[in-house]
């Protein structure tokens, strides 16, 4: 019998390059098989449109931004498409999926729920198009610089969450209605730069020092703190931590919203989830505690496919010295939480 958690392990070592290669080639069917449907899916939103990823890419101008803060991953997703057989700027979008959803007509409300309690972790629902399904992974990063990391995935992308062995864990969350830039360092470099650092302290200051593509949540931490941040072209504005505290896809302290933030709300749900969340862990003392509620159907915090979109998966992180990560490769509610060792 296949154990199902250990062939979604991607193992990856060396320079930004070579470990590109190494996750392009191990998963280049999966990353071929999921491009045809994301292909499908961001032309349909604009019928007329016949190159959607040459447009992202002409009415924005990432790159730069990249080069200046984040180097070594524009390297690794150029590793990804030679070792996938694809073309570099069509990887270089897959990697913006955020931006994408923000500089598209008709924008998506998507809908993650991020957990944090004090002195035990942090944890997340990831929602996003359904078309993703089937391509979750964890990568298992030994960089020949910097911390290794376990990250949270789609085939083809850099991360959607994840720890590093320092101690330092980060979930996230969109927040749309904030103000985006076409010149920003884009969601996913943002994500394993935080993943880079030494601590959840280092990883706040690199996302205060850094311009920002879209609205985002960044909810990092280690064993001694815990910081949330919402970032935007705006700047980047900490949200004072509770004990037990929640996040979904509204700001708590970055209150530039645009006009239509109203039903980007109300089609992400996210004040019911945030309200449903908070209720569920109010009485949690423990990582598995986190987990519960994130199962919840309810709300739903966990979401089966649906108007497609679903919950992608979810990640606990129990920050301590050598971080628990656990990962349900699929909706919490109907896929198991896997521990993912730091060892093979």
């Amino acid at each position: 019998m296949v154990d199902v958690a250990i062939a979604r392990i991607v193992e990856c070592h060396g320079s930004p390059a070579a470990m590109g290669e190494t996750h392009g080639e191990a998963t280049r069917d999966l990353i071929a098989e999921t491009l045809d449907l994301w292909r499908t899916l961001i032309s349909g939103r604009t019928p007329a449109e016949i190159d959607p990823i040459g447009r992202l890419l002409a009415g924005t101008d990432f790159v730069p931004a990249i080069e200046r803060h984040a180097p070594d991953l524009l390297e690794e997703v150029r590793g990804i498409a030679r070792g996938a057989n694809q073309p570099f700027d069509t990887m270089l979008v897959y990697n913006l999926m955020d931006e994408e959803w923000s500089f598209r007509t008709g924008r998506l409300g998507p809908g993650c729920t991020a957990i944090a309690m004090q002195g035990v972790g942090i944890a997340q629902t990831m929602d996003i198009p359904s078309v993703h399904d089937g391509s979750q992974i964890a990568l298992r990063l030994r960089p020949e610089r910097g911390p290794e990391q376990i990250v949270f995935t789609g085939a083809g992308m850099l991360g959607l969450n994840g720890a590093n062995r320092n101690g330092v864990g980060v979930v996230l969350n969109n927040l749309a209605q904030l103000p985006a830039s076409p010149t920003g360092l884009p969601v996913m470099f943002v994500l394993r730069s935080i993943l880079s650092q030494k601590s959840a302290g280092e990883a706040a200051a690199f996302v205060k020092s850094v311009p920002h593509a879209i609205g985002q949540h960044y909810m990092t931490g280690d064993p001694d703190q815990i910081v949330s941040l919402e970032a935007a072209a705006n700047g980047v504005y900490e949200a004072p931590i509770t004990q037990r505290y929640v996040h979904a896809n509204h700001p708590l302290a970055n209150l530039a919203s645009l006009s239509d933030a109203p039903d980007l709300e109300r089609r992400s749900n996210t004040h019911a989830r945030s309200d449903a969340a908070t209720a569920l862990v109010r009485d949690g003392s423990d990582q598995r505690d986190i987990e519960r509620v994130l199962e919840d159907r309810t709300a739903p915090i966990s979401c089966a496919k649906r108007e497609g979109s679903m919950t992608f998966g979810g990640t606990s992180i129990e920050l301590r010295s050598e971080p628990r990560v656990r990962i349900a490769f699929g909706p919490p509610h109907e896929a198991p939480w896997t521990d993912i060792p730091w060892s093979a």
